[in-house]
C-alpha cells in the first residue's frame, strides 16, 4: 500500500488542523526542512517557496508522521487477495499452508486471548523493583501479564519438525541406556526418572508418535506442548508431584530437548553392527548425519523454550554446550557464543544465589547439583582458553549439594533425615560411596578454588600476592585431605582402585586437584622465584595420570566422548613444562642442580605416551586437529632431546624457570578444511 493512502493532501493551510502542540501546520517542504512555516490563509506560499521557485500553491497533509490504521474492509479484501505478498514479520500468522518442512499448518485468525503469569527472571537487591518488596507496602494484586493466543504457527512448525525425528520407542530405550552407561547422566535429573519421562512420552501419545507420521497428529501434539510450557508456572517440591511434572502430557520442549541429548550421545557410543539394528529410519543414513538431526531437534527445543526462565531450560543449555564441545571442539567460537548464551541464562534463573524452598528435597538438590556444573564448566572454559571466567566466586552463593543418594531423596521422610544425620561435619558421606552427588559437591568446592587461581594469572597486578598463593595451596590440600573417598589416598591406590567405576571417579578427582597444585606452583616458580622442584613433580604426575586414561582404554565402562579434551586440558600443559625443561637440560646441562634434574629416560616415555594419546583421537573428534598439532611439537622436542642442536653452554649462572612459550607452537593451518 502506498504511503500516500494514508494521508489527505490538501492546497491551503485553513483546511488543516492545528497541531497537538497549538501551533499552525508547516507546508511540506518547510516541513521535511524542519523550519517554521509562515504562510497565511490569504496567502498562496509562503516565502521558502516562493524563493525556492517550488508550485505557486504550498501543500499541506494530514498529520504526515502518523499512520492510520487502514480500514477494515480494505484490510480484509488485502487479506484475501493472493497475488499481494505479505511479510512474515508484519504478520507472523499468515504463514504459507506448505512450509519447508513439508507439513501442513493450519492457521485461525479469531483465537480467545488467554493470560499467564509472566516472570522477568531473577531480580536481585539492587533492581528496579527491590524497593518495592517492604513489609509495610501492601501487598499488590497485580501482576505482569502477557497476552497469549494461540500458538504461533511457526512454532508448530518447528515442534512437528522435532516430534518427526523422534526414534521409534525401542531405539529410544536403546540410545538412553548408553547414555545412562556411558556418562555420569543428565544433571538435573536423577537416572530413574529420566526413564520415566520417557516412557510416559509413548503413554501420554501413543500411537500418534508412530511411523509413518499423521500430520495433523504430529501438530496436535505440538501445540499441546506449546500450552504446556505457555502456563507453566513452578515446579512442586514434592518429589513425585515433580517427576510428574515433567512426564507424559505435561512434558515440556526443554525436557524433550534434554531427552535429545541422550539420544545424540547414544548414537555416538553405538558400533556399526549396533547401529545397523536401530529404528530403520535412522540405520538408513549415515551415523554423523543422524548425530547432526539429533543436534538440529536440540536448538529447536531451545529456541521453542526461550520465553521459560526455569532451571531446565538452563539445564538444556548446558548439555548442549557439552555436546557442542564433542562435535565442535573446545576451542570454537559456537561453544563460546553457547557458553556466554549459557552463563547469561544461570544468572536470569537465579542458580548463583539458590532461590528455592530451604526444605531438603529431590528438585532442591537437583538444582544445586545443576548450579554446581555450570559454575565448574565456566572455570574449565577459562582455564582452557586463559581468559576471564564469565562467572565469578565473589557473588555465587548457592549451597553446596548434599552428598546424599538420588534414591534416599526419591523417598524422603525419616530415611532421608537418617541420611542428613549421618553425614560428617563437612557435608560428606561417611559410608565409602561415590554418589552422583559427591562428585557435584566436589566439582563446586574445587571450581571455587580454580575461580581463585584464574584471578592469580590473570587479574590485577594489585590482586596477586604470594602469600594468597601459599593460602589457597594450603586450602586446597586441606579440601582434598577432608573428602573422604580421596583423603589419605594415594595415586598408587587410586589405580588399584575397585570396583571400576570407584577408580575412574577417583582418578577424575585426582586430576583436577593436580591440576590446582600445578596451577599454583607455576605462580611460584614464575612469579614467585621458588624451587622448580615441586612443578617438575607435578607436572611428572599430571602426565602420568592422563597417559593412564589412554592406557586403560580399553578397561573402560564409558566411551570415549572427551579424551580429545582430557589430554588437552590436563596433559598439555604439564607436558609443555616437561617439554621446555628437557631441552633446556639437554642444551645446558652443567646449569641445573643435580637435585632438579629431570630423569630422561622416564619422562622421554611419558612423551611418548602423550604423542600415542594425541595420535589415538579419532578425526570425528572436536578438538583433532589441536591433537594433531600438539602431537607433531612433542616429536620434534624428542628429536631434539636425542639430536640436540649445537648451542653455547650458559656460564655458571641458572637458567631461570620462564613461562612456558606459547609461541613455539605452531598452529598453521590448524584452521584448514580436510
Amino acid at each position: 500500500m502506498q504511503r500516500g493512502s494514508f494521508v489527505s493532501p490538501s492546497r491551503r493551510p485553513g483546511s488543516v488542523g492545528k497541531r497537538r502542540n497549538g501551533l499552525q501546520p508547516a507546508c511540506e517542504n518547510c516541513r521535511k526542512a524542519k523550519v517554521r512555516c509562515d504562510t497565511t490563509s490569504s496567502e498562496t506560499a509562503c516565502t521558502r517557496c516562493r524563493m525556492r521557485k517550488k508550485p505557486f500553491i504550498c501543500v499541506f497533509l494530514d498529520a504526515p508522521m502518523t499512520r492510520t490504521k487502514p480500514d477494515a474492509s480494505l484490510e480484509k479484501a488485502t487479506l484475501a487477495t493472493p497475488s499481494q505478498p505479505q511479510s512474515e514479520s508484519n504478520s507472523p500468522g499468515l504463514l504459507s499452508n506448505t512450509p519447508r518442512s513439508g507439513h501442513t499448518i493450519s492457521t485461525v485468525s479469531d483465537v480467545p486471548t488467554t493470560k499467564f503469569s509472566y516472570t522477568p527472571g531473577y531480580l536481585g537487591s539492587t533492581s528496579y523493583i527491590a524497593t518495592l518488596h517492604h513489609s509495610e507496602l501492601p501487598p499488590s494484586e497485580d501482576s505482569i501479564e502477557k497476552d497469549i493466543s494461540k500458538p504461533d504457527p511457526r512454532h508448530v512448525s518447528l515442534g512437528v519438525d522435532i516430534l518427526r525425528l523422534l526414534p521409534d520407542e525401542k531405539t529410544c530405550d536403546i540410545l538412553l541406556d548408553y547414555y545412562l552407561t556411558n556418562t555420569p547422566g543428565l544433571t538435573g535429573l536423577p537416572r530413574i526418572a529420566t526413564k520415566h519421562i520417557l516412557s510416559s512420552i509413548f503413554i501420554a501419545f501413543g500411537s500418534a508418535l508412530n511411523f509413518p507420521h499423521i500430520d495433523n497428529d504430529l501438530e496436535k501434539i505440538s501445540i499441546q506442548i506449546i500450552e504446556t510450557g505457555q502456563s507453566y508456572y513452578r515446579d512442586p517440591d514434592d518429589a513425585k508431584e515433580w517427576i510428574a511434572s515433567l512426564s507424559g502430557s505435561s512434558i515440556r520442549w526443554e525436557i524433550l530437548g534434554l531427552l535429545y541429548i541422550t539420544f545424540a550421545y547414544g548414537i555416538i557410543a553405538l558400533s556399526a553392527s549396533e547401529y545397523a539394528v536401530i529404528d530403520e529410519r535412522l540405520a538408513r543414513k549415515n551415523q554423523k548425519v543422524c548425530v547432526r538431526e539429533m543436534k538440529t531437534c536440540i536448538e529447536k527445543c531451545i529456541e521453542l523454550s526461550r520465553h521459560s526462565l526455569q532451571p531446565m531450560f538452563c539445564n538444556l543449555l548446558y548439555k548442549n554446550l557439552l555436546l557442542e564441545t564433542v562435535l565442535e571442539g573446545d576451542s570454537s567460537l559456537s561453544v563460546w557464543n553457547l557458553h556466554h548464551e549459557l552463563s547469561a541464562i544461570f544468572s536470569a534463573v537465579g542458580l548463583h544465589c539458590y532461590q528455592g524452598t530451604p526444605t531438603i528435597t529431590l528438585r532442591s538438590e537437583m538444582i544445586k547439583r545443576l548450579s554446581a556444573a555450570c559454575f565448574w564448566n565456566d572455570k574449565e572454559i577459562s582455564m582452557f582458553t586463559g581468559r576471564p571466567p564469565a562467572l565469578s566466586h565473589r557473588y555465587y552463593t548457592c549451597p553446596l549439594p548434599l552428598d546424599i543418594a538420588d534414591e534416599v531423596l526419591l523417598e524422603g521422610g525419616e530415611r532421608l533425615q537418617l541420611e542428613l544425620d549421618a553425614l560428617d561435619e563437612n557435608g560428606w558421606n561417611q559410608n565409602g560411596e561415590v554418589y552422583d552427588a559427591t562428585r557435584f559437591r566436589r566439582m563446586a568446592v574445587f571450581a571455587a578454588i580454580q575461580d581463585e587461581v584464574m584471578e592469580l594469572f590473570i587479574g590485577t597486578p594489585a590482586q596477586f600476592s604470594i602469600e594468597r598463593v601459599h593460602s589457597l595451596k594450603a586450602r586446597a590440600e586441606r579440601i582434598y585431605a577432608q573428602i573422604p573417598f580421596l583423603g589419605n589416598i594415594t595415586k598408587d591406590d587410586i589405580l588399584n582402585s575397585a570396583p571400576n567405576f570407584m577408580m575412574w571417579r577417583r582418578l577424575w578427582a585426582r586430576l583436577d586437584y593436580v591440576r590446582i597444585l600445578f596451577l599454583l606452583e607455576r605462580l611460584c616458580v614464575e612469579r614467585g622465584q621458588e624451587s622448580k622442584q615441586k612443578l617438575l613433580d607435578i607436572s611428572r604426575e599430571m602426565v602420568d595420570l592422563t597417559a593412564f586414561v589412554w592406557l586403560q582404554r580399553d578397561d573402560r565402562l564409558s566411551k570415549h566422548y572427551c579424551d580429545d579434551y582430557t589430554v588437552l586440558c590436563f596433559g598439555m600443559p604439564s607436558t609443555g613444562i616437561l617439554c621446555t625443561e628437557l631441552l633446556k637440560q639437554v642444551r645446558y646441562p652443567h646449569s641445573y642442580p643435580p637435585s632438579e634434574r629431570l630423569p630422561k629416560s622416564e619422562v622421554v616415555q611419558s612423551l611418548s605416551f602423550m604423542v600415542g594419546f594425541l595420535e589415538w583421537i579419532k578425526p570425528e573428534a572436536g578438538n583433532y586437529k589441536l591433537c594433531r598439532h600438539m602431537s607433531q611439537f612433542i616429536k620434534r622436542v624428542m628429536r631434539e632431546v636425542f639430536d640436540p642442536t649445537p648451542s653455547e653452554e650458559a656460564t655458571g649462572e641458572d637458567v631461570p624457570m620462564q613461562a612456558f612459550d606459547i609461541g613455539a607452537w605452531d598452529f598453521d593451518g590448524i584452521d584448514d578444511s580436510d
